[in-house]
């Protein structure tokens, strides 16, 4: 037997029994669901939500309207009916018809024929027997197909409605109004419907989309209500779980997991978005079901700052805190996403997929400026709205947060709220805890301690007197506040300012229930700790806040209302500024200067007057300065954006700016730039965040290319086209240093002159000395006399002691000459000579010796030539003798030991023992020595020595690091992410121990500068170093030095207030890397800091920016 409307009508008022029963499943779900006024569909809901409406409809009497099929379809299409009855689509028409000569307004060839037709010569003969022609009518008709679909539907649905009446007994109260617009001459002029096609108006029409799909659901409600009843037991299951739920929670002794749920109307179905069922959990008490409707006429003072906002009002100046837990969250699933608000909920889900923001959120969060903290907002403020009726709420804030960091809240609260006024914590403290009697004059000054989350400020608020304001409000005595920039006592988690957890039971991701987090408790600061510090000062007492100051803040409305005009609290805006090119320096400009006081008054804009011009470069399409905040020029996170269509400008332009400050407004501070010559209009700036483009792929600081043993061998000269042998010059070098070194270290001969001083061809005096151990005379020069001894000082017959060499042709050269003493025999090694020996080491061997190393070279490669390498190993040998002589001085000792430190693995123990010793003592006292050792890290003794470096990253082990990362390639890759975290920490604290260079101790100091130019080079080039880290493999490891990252733009900051020290002090920044930049012209900055700069940002002209080679002339 067929089923349908009918017959369930029909069966429902005779035996009732299944129809019956079929009707309420259809009223049950459309009573808990919520449906789209758009599509019709049915929209997700939070499971609270649908449990509590399911524990209502139990309590609801029968007497209510039965919402079926039939009634969904009316309730979708409701009032686009009742608007298309008042407004229908019309459409111009054209038609020939016979009209008085008066009301005839255009004619065709048709109405022409028509006339000529008629007697007459003329037209008025034509006219004269009948006025009237057949001429051109146009009028609007309604005739269309969205309206004959519109009459058919509306007629179909009356006679459903009526046999809907005759069967229950419920007359919809649309049914008189189609009744009516049936009888109109409107409607009769309609057509009927020929089952056509939609057109674009029925699919996109606001009103006549929702007819279409009334019209298509009455097509197939028969089959719809057949399908009903088929799945009558499913149904009817689904309704036992639920109900069951519902007891569940309305009992009060289970904690609901709050969760997406979806509605599947057509099925009957209701699924959580995620889980196959409802997360309960057994609560420890009960909990009252019964919803607490809030609502407060009266003004009132509200604190964000807790999951349940505290609030004062007018009426009694009681802190309470609302019942409503201001939680929003956004459920992903593939590309949809459905909004969740949980005021009511009993716990907190916090799924992988979801998105949770909480009102403090609002306050705390780094991004809270994004679309989804926008719709948060407006849904907590909509909330308010509803609790709060009055248009005037104060709310307060914390006293560390800028204006710009409150952006959404407080658009938003605007946009609800007619009289809204952001008010600091401490100005609400002030007003509740301080008594004007015991101020003692101008300048008393009270310290507010605020306690949020793991960040501790005071705040100095001092007493100033004004006596119109005494007059008017004598119980202030004539006192108002002046609230001064707050001082951040201390922040234990830098990362996190808000507070930490939920005070909500919460389940994790693993479906693990978690009690509610406990809130922080406030930080006691001694009075005399803070006076100590010289950020605070002296002051009268100090008020540390352990609750919400809300009664403070609706207290100062109500003084405020007897003020009138006269603020009772004014404020010192805390210092901003941007950075300027003036004369090839970046320096300062202060937008907003210390000590700039602005009073709280909605409406009035106060001008805030900036002193100097900014010059906007030619070429930019548009322009993004960063703002700093505060005496210490931090990194606001904001930037103020130029964009207008005069841009890219040709010329430099200076600008005017123009700073106003509105208290409350949406957008308080408005920087315009008024060009000074006028060539174009004032461009306002608008503010945005430095942070919402990541990078992920910041150019990295590229590494030379290392050099083969073949280029090794025609290695270019400094300056010019020639090359240089490097191979042949240390073989040279050394050879020549053997030379010097064994003329030192030689027994001295004894002798006697036997010859007169001649003269040679270069006017040059020599002689000759009898020698027991030569065969022939000795040849003696002027210029092989020790220092300090000249040919006149000798004459023949005198004794004198020498070094003796035999040359290669058999003959006799005496070096070193000087007088006899006793102890001629032994040894002679003075400082002079010390010097010498050390000097051209240095200056000869240094560079040869450390380039052919660089970049983990070895003597035992294969295509090191073998000539090389077997006089090499020789020499190598050499210096181990030299280094066990007990006659070396210490100090060439150091050169010999830093040579051989440099060839790295091609040394032996004895050579590098030392550096573990000083590792071991906690003293490097030759940094860029253990630096070369370390080479590439591939002998096990440098492995050892790299671990024990790493576990300890002084000051002294990163100054190592600073050499070794430029000396070979793949050193940055043999530190593991811990080990790099631990490197930045510590190279962190060292940059930001940089100060001024020390004065010298007396006019020919230069040691001072020399030292404080190198340990500040060193830190410098170990951050460009590290920065080769955003190529690494480890994809965590490349994220570590991105420019989002915070520890990147504290690096940033540093080299901001390095070049600052740097630019003035006025010393030359000499660095060992070889850059290649293209800086603008007039900029002073040094090239690697210049470098620095740009990589650290990840700057597009970092990839500009190359590094052809490391100089290793000068270490000096």
């Amino acid at each position: 037997m067929t089923i349908n409307l009918e017959k369930i009508y029909f069966e429902y008022r005779v035996e009732g029994g299944k129809a019956r029963a079929i009707l309420e499943q259809q009223d049950w779900y459309c009573r808990i669901a919520d449906f789209d006024p758009k599509t019709g569909d049915a929209l997700p809901q939070g499971v609270s939500s649908v449990l509590e409406r399911i524990s209502d409809y139990a309590l609801q009497k029968n007497e209510t309207v039965i919402q079926d099929r039939l009634w969904r379809i009316v309730d979708h299409c409701r009032h686009s009916i009742e608007r298309l009855f008042h407004a229908l689509n019309e459409s111009p028409r054209r038609e020939h018809a016979l009209l008085p000569v008066h009301a005839v307004r255009e004619l065709d060839a048709n109405s022409f024929i028509k006339l000529s037709n008629r007697p007459g010569r003329t037209v008025r003969e034509k006219l004269a027997g009948k006025p009237y022609m057949q001429a051109v009518r146009r009028f609007q008709s309604v005739d269309l197909p969205e309206n004959r679909l519109l009459k058919s539907f509306v007629w179909r649905l009356a006679k459903l409605l009526e046999m809907r009446l005759d069967s229950i007994g419920h007359e919809d109260e649309i049914l008189p109004k189609i009744h009516s617009w049936l009888c109109s001459g409107e409607a009769q002029a309609i057509g009927n419907w020929d089952n056509l096609p939609p057109n674009n108006t029925l699919l996109s029409h606001r009103d006549y989309r929702r007819v279409w799909d009334g019209w298509r659901w009455l097509q197939t409600l028969d089959d719809d209500i057949a399908r009903d009843c088929a799945q009558f037991d499913a149904r009817a299951k689904t309704m036992d779980l639920w109900t069951r739920y519902a007891q569940l929670w309305s009992a009060g002794k289970n904690l609901f997991s709050e969760m997406l749920l979806t509605f599947d109307y057509e099925t009957f179905k209701i699924l959580p978005w995620f889980s196959r069922l409802p997360l309960v959990h057994i609560s420890r008490q009960n909990i009252s079901r019964l919803n607490q409707r809030c609502v407060i006429t009266d003004p009132v003072c509200v604190d964000f700052t807790a999951l349940r906002p505290c609030y004062a009002s007018s009426a009694d100046q009681v802190a309470r805190s609302l019942p409503d837990t201001f939680l929003w969250q956004q459920w992903r699933r593939d590309a949809e996403s459905v909004d969740l608000e949980l005021f009511h909920s009993d716990a907190i889900w916090l799924h992988p997929q979801s998105i949770t923001i909480s009102m403090s959120d609002l306050l705390f969060s780094k991004d809270n400026i994004s679309e989804n903290f926008d719709r948060a907002a407006r849904a907590f403020t909509n909330r308010l709205r509803n609790i709060f009726r009055s248009e005037t709420l104060y709310w307060v804030v914390p006293d560390f947060l800028n204006d710009f960091e409150l952006e959404t809240i407080r658009r938003n609260l605007n946009a609800c709220f007619a009289n809204v006024e952001p008010l600091p914590r401490s100005v609400a403290a002030i007003f509740a805890r301080a008594d004007p009697a015991r101020i003692k004059g101008e300048g008393y000054a009270i310290v507010v301690v605020d306690t949020i989350g793991s960040k501790v400020c005071a705040i100095k608020l001092q007493a100033k007197f004004d006596e119109d304001l005494k007059k008017r409000l004598p119980i202030t005595r004539g006192f108002y506040w002046e609230r001064c920039p707050p001082v951040i006592i201390s922040n234990t988690d830098e990362g996190k300012t808000e507070p930490h957890g939920y005070d909500i039971p919460t389940v994790d991701a693993q479906k693990q229930w978690h009690d509610a987090s406990q809130s922080t408790k406030s930080v006691h600061i001694d009075s005399a700790v803070l006076k100590r510090d010289p950020r605070v000062g002296n002051f009268a007492f100090c008020i540390n806040l352990t609750e919400s100051p809300v009664r403070g803040g609706i207290y100062l409305h109500a003084l405020q209302q007897q003020a009138g005009d006269i603020p009772l609290w004014c404020d010192q805006i805390s210092e901003l500024s941007i950075k300027v090119r003036k004369e090839g320096i970046y320096q300062r400009l202060h937008l907003v200067s210390r000590g700039t006081m602005v009073k709280p008054v909605r409406g009035k804009p106060v001008s805030i007057p900036v002193g100097e011009y900014f010059t906007l470069p030619a070429g930019k399409p548009y322009y993004l300065v960063p703002l700093s905040i505060g005496s210490d020029a931090d990194d606001l996170g904001f930037a103020a954006r130029l964009n207008s269509p005069a841009f890219p400008l040709k010329n430099d332009v200076p600008c005017k700016l123009n700073l106003t400050f509105e208290y409350g407004a949406d957008d308080p501070y408005k920087l315009v730039f008024t060009p000074q010559d006028k060539s174009f209009p004032p461009v306002h700036a608008t503010w945005q965040r430095t942070e919402d483009i990541i990078i992920t792929d910041a150019p990295a600081p590229e590494y030379p290319p290392p050099k083969t043993w073949k280029e090794l061998e025609n290695f270019p000269k400094d300056g010019g086209s020639e090359n240089n042998n490097l191979l042949m010059w240390v073989l040279r070098e050394i050879a020549h240093l053997k030379r010097d070194l064994d003329s030192l270290t030689k027994p001295r001969a004894t002798g006697r002159i036997s010859h007169e001083w001649g003269t040679d061809r270069n006017g040059k005096y020599f002689t000759f000395a009898l020698c027991y151990s030569a065969h022939e005379p000795v040849f003696i020069h002027q210029n092989s006399f020790a220092r300090g001894l000249t040919c006149t000082d000798f004459v023949v017959g005198d004794e004198i002691s020498f070094v003796l060499e035999e040359q290669g042709d058999g003959r006799y050269l005496g070096l070193k000459v000087a007088r006899y003493e006793p102890c001629t025999n032994q040894d002679i090694f003075d400082e002079a000579e010390e010097r010498e020996i050390i000097h051209s080491i240095r200056r000869k061997l240094y560079f040869p010796i450390i380039q052919v190393w660089r970049d983990g070279r070895s003597i035992s490669d294969p295509e090191c030539p073998q000539n090389f390498s077997t006089k090499m190993k020789n020499n190598c040998e050499y210096f181990f003798t030299l280094l066990s002589k007990d006659t070396t001085p210490d100090k060439v000792k150091s050169e010999i030991g830093f040579l051989l430190c440099c060839m790295h693995k091609d040394i032996r123990q004895e050579s590098f023992q030392w550096i573990f010793e000083q590792i071991n003592h906690g003293n490097i006292r030759e940094k860029r020595t253990v630096g070369f050792a370390l080479g590439n890290v591939s002998e096990p003794w440098q492995q050892v020595l790299l671990s024990q470096l790493v576990a300890n990253p002084t000051t002294d082990v990163l100054r190592v690091f600073s050499y070794a990362i430029w000396h070979e390639q793949s050193f940055v890759e043999k530190f593991s992410l811990a080990e790099l975290q631990d490197i930045l920490s510590s190279l962190s604290i060292m940059m930001k121990n940089i100060q001024c260079c020390p004065p010298r101790k007396h006019d020919k100091d230069k040691r001072t500068e020399r030292n404080w130019t190198r340990s500040t080079v060193e830190s410098l080039e170990l951050l460009l170093g590290l920065l080769r880290t955003r190529v690494s493999s480890n994809p965590e490891i490349q994220m570590l030095l991105q420019p989002h990252q915070k520890i990147t733009k504290e690096f940033a900051k540093q080299v901001e207030r390095v070049t600052d020290i740097v630019l003035d002090s006025n010393i030359l920044l000499f660095s060992h890397l070889q850059l290649n930049i293209q800086q603008p012209d007039g900029d002073l900055t040094p090239d690697l800091l210049y470098a620095l700069r740009l990589s650290l940002c990840g700057d597009n002209g970092a990839d500009a920016i190359h590094i052809s080679g490391v100089s290793d002339n000068n270490f000096d």
